[in-house]
Protein backbone atom coordinates (compact mmCIF):
# COMPACT_ATOMS: atom_id res chain seq x y z
CA UNK A 1 0.00 0.00 0.00
CA UNK A 2 3.08 2.68 0.63
CA UNK A 3 4.27 1.81 -2.82
CA UNK A 4 1.33 4.52 -3.99
CA UNK A 5 0.43 6.60 -1.03
CA UNK A 6 3.57 8.50 -1.28
CA UNK A 7 4.54 11.14 1.74
CA UNK A 8 6.27 13.56 -0.38
CA UNK A 9 7.00 13.28 -3.93
CA UNK A 10 10.64 14.16 -3.62
CA UNK A 11 10.73 10.47 -2.19
CA UNK A 12 10.53 9.58 -5.85
CA UNK A 13 13.58 11.20 -6.99
CA UNK A 14 15.42 9.60 -9.89
CA UNK A 15 18.86 10.71 -9.13
CA UNK A 16 21.38 9.16 -6.18
CA UNK A 17 20.76 11.09 -3.07
CA UNK A 18 24.75 12.18 -3.04
CA UNK A 19 24.37 13.85 -6.43
CA UNK A 20 23.58 17.54 -6.37
CA UNK A 21 20.88 17.60 -9.12
CA UNK A 22 17.71 15.28 -8.96
CA UNK A 23 14.73 15.24 -11.35
CA UNK A 24 11.30 13.50 -10.98
CA UNK A 25 8.23 13.60 -12.94
CA UNK A 26 4.75 12.15 -13.63
CA UNK A 27 2.34 11.46 -16.76
CA UNK A 28 -1.68 11.05 -16.34
CA UNK A 29 -3.55 9.94 -18.96
CA UNK A 30 -6.93 9.86 -18.77
CA UNK A 31 -9.78 9.62 -21.16
CA UNK A 32 -13.54 10.47 -19.13
CA UNK A 33 -17.48 10.89 -20.05
CA UNK A 34 -20.45 11.74 -18.36
CA UNK A 35 -23.82 11.21 -19.47
CA UNK A 36 -25.29 14.28 -21.25
CA UNK A 37 -24.24 17.01 -23.53
CA UNK A 38 -26.52 19.85 -22.27
CA UNK A 39 -25.69 19.27 -18.61
CA UNK A 40 -21.69 18.78 -19.10
CA UNK A 41 -19.98 17.42 -16.08
CA UNK A 42 -17.05 20.41 -14.62
CA UNK A 43 -14.51 19.15 -11.98
CA UNK A 44 -13.85 22.71 -11.40
CA UNK A 45 -17.06 24.70 -11.72
CA UNK A 46 -15.72 28.09 -12.25
CA UNK A 47 -13.46 26.28 -15.14
CA UNK A 48 -13.88 26.50 -18.89
CA UNK A 49 -12.91 22.41 -19.54
CA UNK A 50 -15.71 20.08 -19.25
CA UNK A 51 -16.69 16.48 -19.61
CA UNK A 52 -19.86 15.64 -22.25
CA UNK A 53 -20.74 12.00 -24.06
CA UNK A 54 -17.97 12.10 -26.24
CA UNK A 55 -14.63 11.00 -24.17
CA UNK A 56 -12.29 13.83 -23.32
CA UNK A 57 -8.73 13.35 -22.04
CA UNK A 58 -8.77 17.34 -21.12
CA UNK A 59 -9.57 17.00 -17.31
CA UNK A 60 -7.35 14.03 -16.46
CA UNK A 61 -3.90 14.35 -18.63
CA UNK A 62 -1.22 16.07 -17.50
CA UNK A 63 2.34 15.80 -17.07
CA UNK A 64 4.78 17.60 -14.58
CA UNK A 65 8.61 17.69 -14.09
CA UNK A 66 10.05 18.62 -10.29
CA UNK A 67 13.68 19.66 -10.42
CA UNK A 68 15.98 20.09 -7.53
CA UNK A 69 19.29 21.18 -6.81
CA UNK A 70 21.20 21.12 -3.23
CA UNK A 71 23.66 23.68 -2.60
CA UNK A 72 24.84 22.14 0.32
CA UNK A 73 22.69 19.84 2.94
CA UNK A 74 20.99 22.56 3.81
CA UNK A 75 19.59 24.67 0.74
CA UNK A 76 18.26 23.79 -1.81
CA UNK A 77 16.17 25.39 -5.13
CA UNK A 78 13.29 23.40 -6.01
CA UNK A 79 10.99 24.37 -9.18
CA UNK A 80 8.00 22.16 -10.44
CA UNK A 81 6.43 22.50 -14.10
CA UNK A 82 3.06 21.14 -15.29
CA UNK A 83 1.77 20.89 -18.66
CA UNK A 84 -2.33 20.56 -19.19
CA UNK A 85 -4.66 21.93 -21.01
CA UNK A 86 -5.56 24.53 -18.53
CA UNK A 87 -8.79 24.58 -17.02
CA UNK A 88 -9.00 28.37 -18.40
CA UNK A 89 -7.78 30.47 -21.22
CA UNK A 90 -3.76 30.72 -20.47
CA UNK A 91 -0.73 28.86 -21.00
CA UNK A 92 -0.67 25.14 -21.19
CA UNK A 93 2.88 25.47 -19.25
CA UNK A 94 2.54 26.77 -14.97
CA UNK A 95 5.27 26.78 -12.69
CA UNK A 96 3.86 25.28 -9.46
CA UNK A 97 6.44 25.78 -7.75
CA UNK A 98 10.32 27.69 -8.21
CA UNK A 99 11.39 27.97 -4.53
CA UNK A 100 14.29 28.19 -1.81
CA UNK A 101 14.59 25.37 0.41
CA UNK A 102 16.75 25.95 3.70
CA UNK A 103 16.87 23.28 6.50
CA UNK A 104 17.46 25.45 9.65
CA UNK A 105 17.37 22.21 11.91
CA UNK A 106 17.28 18.60 11.46
CA UNK A 107 13.49 19.07 12.37
CA UNK A 108 12.95 22.96 10.68
CA UNK A 109 12.26 23.64 7.33
CA UNK A 110 11.86 26.88 5.50
CA UNK A 111 10.57 27.49 1.87
CA UNK A 112 10.99 31.15 0.37
CA UNK A 113 9.33 31.74 -2.99
CA UNK A 114 6.83 29.49 -4.89
CA UNK A 115 4.38 27.24 -3.24
CA UNK A 116 1.53 25.45 -2.56
CA UNK A 117 -0.57 25.65 1.10
CA UNK A 118 -1.34 22.66 2.85
CA UNK A 119 -4.75 23.09 2.11
CA UNK A 120 -5.41 18.74 1.54
CA UNK A 121 -3.70 15.42 2.94
CA UNK A 122 -2.69 15.36 -0.70
CA UNK A 123 -1.28 19.13 -1.42
CA UNK A 124 2.43 18.72 -2.50
CA UNK A 125 1.05 15.35 -4.47
CA UNK A 126 -1.99 16.99 -5.57
CA UNK A 127 -1.50 16.81 -9.65
CA UNK A 128 0.81 13.39 -8.93
CA UNK A 129 -2.30 11.11 -9.55
CA UNK A 130 -0.44 7.87 -8.93
CA UNK A 131 0.16 8.88 -5.25
CA UNK A 132 -3.93 8.03 -4.62
CA UNK A 133 -6.20 5.79 -5.42
CA UNK A 134 -8.74 8.25 -7.57
CA UNK A 135 -8.70 8.98 -11.37
CA UNK A 136 -9.15 12.14 -9.81
CA UNK A 137 -9.34 13.59 -6.07
CA UNK A 138 -13.19 14.54 -5.24
CA UNK A 139 -14.31 17.69 -6.55
CA UNK A 140 -16.49 18.19 -3.54
CA UNK A 141 -13.51 19.26 -1.62
CA UNK A 142 -10.81 19.77 -4.16
CA UNK A 143 -12.33 22.10 -6.48
CA UNK A 144 -12.73 23.95 -3.37
CA UNK A 145 -9.91 26.46 -4.25
CA UNK A 146 -10.77 27.11 -7.43
CA UNK A 147 -7.82 27.20 -9.88
CA UNK A 148 -5.38 27.80 -7.58
CA UNK A 149 -1.80 26.44 -8.57
CA UNK A 150 0.58 28.41 -6.18
CA UNK A 151 1.25 31.40 -3.78
CA UNK A 152 4.47 33.96 -3.59
CA UNK A 153 5.57 33.69 -0.02
CA UNK A 154 6.85 32.02 2.86
CA UNK A 155 6.47 28.39 4.63
CA UNK A 156 7.66 27.08 7.29
CA UNK A 157 7.19 23.54 8.71
CA UNK A 158 8.69 22.13 12.44
CA UNK A 159 8.31 18.75 13.85
CA UNK A 160 8.12 17.92 17.17
CA UNK A 161 8.08 14.12 18.56
CA UNK A 162 5.50 12.95 20.52
CA UNK A 163 5.98 9.44 22.07
CA UNK A 164 5.41 7.30 19.17
CA UNK A 165 3.82 10.01 16.75
CA UNK A 166 4.98 13.32 15.22
CA UNK A 167 3.75 16.63 15.04
CA UNK A 168 4.06 18.77 12.07
CA UNK A 169 3.46 22.25 12.39
CA UNK A 170 2.95 24.50 9.61
CA UNK A 171 2.89 28.48 9.22
CA UNK A 172 2.53 30.16 5.97
CA UNK A 173 1.64 33.30 3.99
CA UNK A 174 1.15 34.14 0.58
CA UNK A 175 -0.11 36.48 -2.35
CA UNK A 176 -1.72 35.02 -5.49
CA UNK A 177 -3.83 35.94 -8.64
CA UNK A 178 -6.42 33.54 -10.19
CA UNK A 179 -7.90 34.58 -13.21
CA UNK A 180 -11.02 33.33 -15.25
CA UNK A 181 -13.07 34.51 -18.44
CA UNK A 182 -15.47 35.97 -15.53
CA UNK A 183 -13.20 37.17 -12.78
CA UNK A 184 -9.73 37.99 -11.08
CA UNK A 185 -8.90 37.30 -7.81
CA UNK A 186 -5.72 38.37 -5.81
CA UNK A 187 -4.96 38.50 -2.51
CA UNK A 188 -2.39 37.94 0.27
CA UNK A 189 -3.52 34.94 2.65
CA UNK A 190 -1.99 33.83 5.95
CA UNK A 191 -2.50 30.41 8.19
CA UNK A 192 -1.42 27.42 10.04
CA UNK A 193 -1.65 23.47 10.14
CA UNK A 194 -0.84 20.80 12.32
CA UNK A 195 -0.67 17.14 11.32
CA UNK A 196 -0.34 14.57 13.54
CA UNK A 197 0.52 11.01 12.50
CA UNK A 198 2.06 8.04 13.21
CA UNK A 199 3.00 4.84 10.60
CA UNK A 200 -0.58 4.12 10.04
CA UNK A 201 -2.65 7.34 10.54
CA UNK A 202 -2.60 10.91 9.99
CA UNK A 203 -4.91 13.49 11.61
CA UNK A 204 -4.56 17.45 10.24
CA UNK A 205 -6.19 20.83 10.78
CA UNK A 206 -5.56 23.66 8.68
CA UNK A 207 -6.84 27.43 8.66
CA UNK A 208 -6.18 29.97 6.04
CA UNK A 209 -6.90 34.30 6.54
CA UNK A 210 -6.75 36.93 4.49
CA UNK A 211 -7.78 39.78 1.99
CA UNK A 212 -9.07 38.92 -1.34
CA UNK A 213 -9.39 41.68 -4.21
CA UNK A 214 -12.18 40.66 -7.04
CA UNK A 215 -12.86 42.21 -10.15
CA UNK A 216 -15.42 41.39 -12.10
CA UNK A 217 -17.34 43.05 -14.79
CA UNK A 218 -21.06 41.08 -14.25
CA UNK A 219 -20.60 42.16 -10.82
CA UNK A 220 -19.96 45.78 -11.49
CA UNK A 221 -23.18 45.89 -13.45
CA UNK A 222 -25.57 44.24 -11.10
CA UNK A 223 -24.09 46.56 -8.08
CA UNK A 224 -24.69 49.19 -10.26
CA UNK A 225 -27.92 48.33 -10.66
CA UNK A 226 -28.40 47.88 -6.77
CA UNK A 227 -26.60 51.47 -6.00
CA UNK A 228 -29.95 53.00 -8.28
CA UNK A 229 -32.92 50.47 -7.35
CA UNK A 230 -31.83 49.93 -3.82
CA UNK A 231 -29.63 51.86 -2.54
CA UNK A 232 -29.75 51.47 1.14
CA UNK A 233 -28.48 47.80 0.84
CA UNK A 234 -26.25 48.53 -1.89
CA UNK A 235 -23.15 48.95 0.89
CA UNK A 236 -23.43 45.19 2.09
CA UNK A 237 -22.88 43.84 -1.99
CA UNK A 238 -19.42 45.54 -2.07
CA UNK A 239 -17.13 43.18 -3.47
CA UNK A 240 -14.16 44.71 -4.68
CA UNK A 241 -12.26 43.86 -1.22
CA UNK A 242 -13.14 41.44 0.53
CA UNK A 243 -11.70 41.20 4.28
CA UNK A 244 -11.73 37.77 6.61
CA UNK A 245 -11.55 35.94 3.31
CA UNK A 246 -10.37 32.11 4.60
CA UNK A 247 -10.62 28.40 4.17
CA UNK A 248 -10.74 25.87 6.90
CA UNK A 249 -10.47 21.99 6.62
CA UNK A 250 -9.82 18.97 8.83
CA UNK A 251 -8.97 15.62 7.41
CA UNK A 252 -7.32 11.87 8.35
CA UNK A 253 -5.67 8.93 6.56
CA UNK A 254 -5.49 5.21 7.88
CA UNK A 255 -3.08 2.96 5.68
CA UNK A 256 -2.12 -0.46 6.77
CA UNK A 257 -1.32 -3.25 4.56
CA UNK A 258 -4.30 -3.95 2.72
CA UNK A 259 -6.31 -1.03 3.49
CA UNK A 260 -6.59 2.55 3.14
CA UNK A 261 -9.08 4.97 4.75
CA UNK A 262 -9.52 8.78 3.90
CA UNK A 263 -11.36 11.59 4.70
CA UNK A 264 -11.73 14.90 4.56
CA UNK A 265 -13.85 18.25 5.21
CA UNK A 266 -13.17 21.91 4.16
CA UNK A 267 -15.26 25.00 4.48
CA UNK A 268 -14.60 28.40 2.91
CA UNK A 269 -15.47 31.96 4.08
CA UNK A 270 -15.53 34.41 1.35
CA UNK A 271 -16.07 37.99 3.10
CA UNK A 272 -17.67 40.63 3.50
CA UNK A 273 -19.76 40.80 0.85
CA UNK A 274 -23.63 39.16 0.44
CA UNK A 275 -22.70 38.77 -3.61
CA UNK A 276 -20.86 35.53 -3.06
CA UNK A 277 -21.57 32.34 -1.62
CA UNK A 278 -19.49 30.26 1.24
CA UNK A 279 -19.07 26.41 0.34
CA UNK A 280 -18.59 23.33 2.74
CA UNK A 281 -17.42 20.41 1.31
CA UNK A 282 -16.91 16.50 2.75
CA UNK A 283 -15.82 13.23 1.17
CA UNK A 284 -14.90 9.59 2.71
CA UNK A 285 -12.72 7.13 0.65
CA UNK A 286 -12.46 3.25 1.72
CA UNK A 287 -10.10 0.96 -0.43
CA UNK A 288 -9.07 -2.62 -0.01
CA UNK A 289 -6.07 -3.92 -1.31
CA UNK A 290 -6.26 -7.47 -3.00
CA UNK A 291 -2.85 -8.32 -4.51
CA UNK A 292 -2.17 -5.59 -7.14
CA UNK A 293 -5.28 -4.53 -7.39
CA UNK A 294 -7.54 -2.37 -5.10
CA UNK A 295 -11.57 -1.84 -5.21
CA UNK A 296 -12.75 1.21 -3.54
CA UNK A 297 -15.71 3.03 -2.54
CA UNK A 298 -16.63 6.70 -1.81
CA UNK A 299 -19.33 9.29 -1.05
CA UNK A 300 -18.80 13.19 -1.10
CA UNK A 301 -21.03 15.94 -0.67
CA UNK A 302 -20.80 19.78 -1.42
CA UNK A 303 -22.89 22.10 0.32
CA UNK A 304 -23.02 25.58 -1.38
CA UNK A 305 -24.83 28.38 2.08
CA UNK A 306 -27.00 30.27 -0.50
CA UNK A 307 -28.38 32.79 1.79
CA UNK A 308 -31.25 33.24 -1.02
CA UNK A 309 -33.79 36.04 -2.02
CA UNK A 310 -32.67 39.54 0.27
CA UNK A 311 -36.16 40.58 2.03
CA UNK A 312 -34.62 44.06 2.20
CA UNK A 313 -34.39 44.42 -1.36
CA UNK A 314 -38.12 45.44 -2.77
CA UNK A 315 -37.64 46.39 -6.28
CA UNK A 316 -38.67 43.31 -8.28
CA UNK A 317 -35.89 43.94 -10.83
CA UNK A 318 -32.97 44.37 -8.86
CA UNK A 319 -34.34 41.29 -6.73
CA UNK A 320 -34.43 39.02 -9.60
CA UNK A 321 -30.77 39.88 -10.68
CA UNK A 322 -29.70 39.32 -7.28
CA UNK A 323 -30.97 36.25 -6.47
CA UNK A 324 -29.94 35.13 -10.48
CA UNK A 325 -26.07 35.83 -8.95
CA UNK A 326 -26.97 33.81 -6.10
CA UNK A 327 -28.51 30.64 -7.79
CA UNK A 328 -25.58 30.34 -10.23
CA UNK A 329 -22.65 30.07 -7.45
CA UNK A 330 -25.07 26.82 -6.02
CA UNK A 331 -22.80 23.94 -6.95
CA UNK A 332 -24.50 21.92 -4.14
CA UNK A 333 -24.39 18.20 -5.16
CA UNK A 334 -23.56 14.81 -3.81
CA UNK A 335 -21.31 11.74 -5.76
CA UNK A 336 -21.22 8.29 -5.13
CA UNK A 337 -17.85 6.80 -6.33
CA UNK A 338 -16.54 3.33 -7.38
CA UNK A 339 -13.42 2.22 -8.86
CA UNK A 340 -11.00 -0.08 -9.10
CA UNK A 341 -6.64 0.51 -9.44
CA UNK A 342 -4.07 -2.14 -10.93
CA UNK A 343 -0.68 -1.32 -9.95
CA UNK A 344 0.89 -3.24 -13.18
CA UNK A 345 4.61 -2.31 -12.07
CA UNK A 346 5.82 -0.24 -9.65
CA UNK A 347 5.57 3.19 -10.91
CA UNK A 348 2.54 2.76 -12.82
CA UNK A 349 -1.16 2.49 -12.17
CA UNK A 350 -4.05 1.88 -14.57
CA UNK A 351 -7.86 2.95 -13.22
CA UNK A 352 -11.26 2.81 -13.15
CA UNK A 353 -14.06 5.13 -11.77
CA UNK A 354 -17.35 5.34 -11.59
CA UNK A 355 -19.41 8.83 -10.01
CA UNK A 356 -22.66 9.16 -10.03
CA UNK A 357 -23.00 13.10 -8.91
CA UNK A 358 -26.72 14.15 -8.25
CA UNK A 359 -27.10 17.83 -7.93
CA UNK A 360 -29.46 19.00 -5.09
CA UNK A 361 -32.81 19.95 -5.96
CA UNK A 362 -33.59 22.44 -8.62
CA UNK A 363 -29.62 23.17 -9.04
CA UNK A 364 -27.20 22.21 -11.08
CA UNK A 365 -24.64 21.52 -9.12
CA UNK A 366 -21.09 21.44 -10.99
CA UNK A 367 -22.07 20.60 -14.29
CA UNK A 368 -22.91 23.51 -17.19
CA UNK A 369 -26.53 23.47 -16.86
CA UNK A 370 -29.02 21.80 -15.00
CA UNK A 371 -29.42 18.53 -16.03
CA UNK A 372 -32.17 17.72 -18.61
CA UNK A 373 -35.99 16.96 -17.31
CA UNK A 374 -36.82 13.53 -15.82
CA UNK A 375 -32.97 12.78 -14.61
CA UNK A 376 -32.04 13.48 -11.32
CA UNK A 377 -28.28 12.35 -11.69
CA UNK A 378 -25.42 11.91 -14.45
CA UNK A 379 -22.71 8.95 -14.17
CA UNK A 380 -19.11 10.15 -15.54
CA UNK A 381 -16.97 7.07 -16.38
CA UNK A 382 -13.29 7.48 -16.30
CA UNK A 383 -10.58 5.39 -17.19
CA UNK A 384 -6.58 6.74 -16.81
CA UNK A 385 -2.94 5.61 -16.63
CA UNK A 386 -0.53 6.60 -13.98
CA UNK A 387 3.04 7.37 -14.59
CA UNK A 388 5.50 8.49 -11.94
CA UNK A 389 9.64 8.24 -12.95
Amino acid sequence: MGAFLLAGWAGIACADEDRAFQFNGFVNAGLARSSFDEARYRYIPTADTEIGTDLTPRVDTQAGLQLRYSFSDTVNATAQVLLRDPPTEGSPLKLAWAYAGIQLTPRTEVKLGRYMMPFFLFTDTRHVRYAQPWVRPPAEVYALIGNTEYFDGAYLRHLTPVGRWSLATEAFIGANRVENARSALSGTYYGMAFSLYDSNWTFRVMAQNGTTHLQSPRLDGVLALLQRRAPDVAADYAFSELKNTGYMSAGLRYEAEDWIVLAEIADTRVGDTKFLVSDTGAYFTVGRRIGDWMPFAGFAERRSHNPGADPRITDPVANAVVSKVLAAQDYSQRTVTLGLRWDVVLNLALKLQLDRVQPSAGGKGAFSAPLPAGHDHSDVFSVAAHYIF
